[in-house]
């Protein structure tokens, strides 16, 4: 039961987390004041947020299918 709500919960988790990374940087966007140096230094926090949430995410998937089998 636990892997089943850490597989619903981590894409929940990063949804919410890029939310809140992005939340300035899309204002700023949308206001054309936006710095390119700052839109790459973010967007390298971004993918860190995605890699790991994927990461975690397989590994959810690896402990629900064992668990299971």
């Amino acid at each position: 039961m636990l892997w089943l709500l850490a597989i619903i919960g981590i894409p929940l988790l990063v949804c919410v987390l890029l939310f809140f990374a992005a939340a300035e940087d899309f204002w700023q966007i949308i206001t054309f004041r936006i710095d390119l140096s700052r839109l790459f230094g973010d967007l390298i926090h971004v993918v860190a947020i995605l890699g790991i949430g994927v990461l975690a995410e397989l590994f959810s998937l690896y402990e629900l299918v064992a668990h299971l089998f």
